[in-house]
């Protein structure tokens, strides 16, 4: 069956800008329909999944991100967002095993890292975490979250120098973006570390 490029642009489109206005349930529908046009398209596949997440549907949410990891398993998002719906539930463990899964088929993204580090961090294996969120950095040095998550790891540990550091690395990015009152809260969180 050719794709109607049209109607699933237009089905899209919609869908896009329902979800923005947080009209989340016919979103939904709307991808849906735009996938009984284009079932194997991963974009949308993966953005019904995170709409299910927005509104408590986290099974059904895994589902389509299952159905993602079975069309591409070298595509990153399904991973990372199949651990995000876990993470949600607290279901760690499972969260944890989904990023095992993924680093078996790409170990080169940060976000299936930081979802390692979160569900590692939640089941309070700080040292694991810190490990795993230097990982991500390596792929993604840019994010000011990664940075900022890395910082309470290692306030855990109170290694007030490193905490320092990446709370600054942090605001400096935060600057960079235009975001000054988030690098003013990071510079901070880096002076009271140093004080530490």
């Amino acid at each position: 069956m050719a794709i109607d490029k049209q109607s699933f642009d237009k089905l899209v489109s919609e869908a896009r800008t329902l979800k923005m206005r947080g009209i989340n349930k016919k979103a939904i529908e709307k991808f849906k329909m735009a996938l009984d046009i284009d079932p194997n398209n991963l974009d949308i596949i993966n953005e019904v999944g995170l709409a299910l997440i927005h509104i408590g549907e986290q099974q059904e949410a895994i589902q389509f991100f299952n159905r993602a990891i079975t069309i591409d398993p070298k595509d990153p998002r399904g991973y990372a967002n199949k651990a995000q719906a876990y993470l949600t539930m607290g279901a760690f463990e499972e969260a944890l095993a989904v990023t095992n899964d993924a680093l078996k088929h790409v170990i080169d993204n940060s976000d299936i890292w930081v979802k390692r580090a979160r569900a590692l961090e939640s089941m309070l294996r700080i040292d694991e975490a810190i490990d795993a969120y230097n990982e991500a950095l390596k792929y993604n040095s840019e994010d000011p979250e990664i940075w900022k998550s890395l910082a309470l790891c290692l306030d855990a540990k109170e290694k007030w120098t490193e905490v320092a550091r990446a709370y600054r690395i942090a605001a400096s990015l935060h600057k960079k973006r235009g975001e000054n009152q988030d690098a003013d809260y990071c510079l901070k969180f880096a002076e009271m570390a140093e004080r530490s």
